[in-house]
């Protein structure tokens, strides 16, 4: 990750003489995660960095002694206290999706599509958090959609190269737009793919979506830097002797409105004048986009 790279260095570490970042992937695979998880713990590294929720989940069970730091969209609230101190080795830089933050997305795609009656949802199966009996805190978000007179379509995938399918039944249940839950950003230009070939509009809480993957919409933290600057700082600490425990989890509430009116012109769909007026960003059409259409469902 080239941002927390540089912000390690603006805190005045050198990767010639001092640092060696090592990045894993577990490619998607959840079953990948614990071996993964316990063959970095067993090379015993000074601090161990992870992203969304069942990679950190994966590192605190292989160890309760290497500090941890999380990076990205998740719930860190069952390593937490109510005053966000961490009650294990584990503390990081997370987005909120609670609160108005975890409804906004919903109410945006809404707003997008104002004459919208049937809403997709596309989770993922390997997520914990998404397939949690109790809907992990959609009642507001269920809420909303009802109170617009629509009803909200929930579907499913397991693993990247399931993604086009779930896309697929989207299409085969006539949903006029989706929201897509958080999950993995490595995901997300699949995503992109898919929602373009089908044309069916669709959010992410991931500015990647809609910035560099050619999503339609997203709402979400805008400044990915922000992000690895925060979690460079803390690693920063970490390494220079600073316990865990004395660095609480800091929550990132402040987000922002992309629009890709290129995607849109792709698309043919046409936005809201309103909400395009009011967005933090707007990715404008390219010249190559004004030939050639897309064969799929219009909106």
């Amino acid at each position: 990750m080239a941002e927390l790279r540089t912000a390690l260095e603006e805190t005045g570490w050198s990767f010639d003489k001092q640092l060696t970042l090592e990045w894993h992937d577990a490619d998607h695979d959840p079953a990948r995660l614990a071996p993964l998880a316990q063959a970095l713990v067993a090379r015993r590294p000074d601090v161990l960095l992870s992203t969304t929720v069942a990679p950190t989940e994966a590192l605190m069970q292989a160890t309760k002694e290497l500090p941890i730091i999380a990076i990205g969209s998740g719930n860190l609230g069952r390593v937490v206290d109510a005053q966000a101190r961490p009650l294990a080795n584990v503390t990081g830089v997370v987005l909120s999706l609670t609160g108005q933050h975890g409804i906004k997305p919903m109410e945006v795609l809404l707003q997008a599509f104002p004459g919208a009656r049937r809403i997709g949802m596309i989770e993922n199966h390997a997520n914990p958090l998404h397939v949690q009996k109790d809907g992990s805190g959609l009642g507001p978000v269920v809420d909303i959609v009802r109170r617009a007179g629509a009803e909200l379509f929930r579907v499913h995938f397991s693993g990247e190269a399931d993604i086009a399918r779930a896309w697929e039944e989207l299409a085969r249940l006539k949903v006029d737009a989706v929201m897509i839950r958080p999950d993995s950003p490595a995901l997300l230009t699949e995503h992109a793919r898919q929602s373009l070939r089908l044309r069916l509009p669709a959010i992410s809480h991931h500015a990647w979506f809609s910035n560099r993957a050619s999503g339609l919409l997203s709402y979400g933290v805008v400044g990915r830097a922000d992000f690895c600057g925060r979690a460079a700082h803390y690693v920063d600490q970490v390494l220079r002797g600073r316990s865990v425990a004395e660095l609480p989890v800091q929550e990132l509430y402040e987000a922002g409105l992309s629009i890709n009116l290129d995607t849109a012109e792709r698309m043919r769909v046409q936005l809201p004048t309103a909400l395009i007026a009011r967005a933090d960003r707007l990715i404008r059409p390219q010249a190559a986009s004004a030939s050639g259409g897309i064969n799929g469902r219009a909106h």
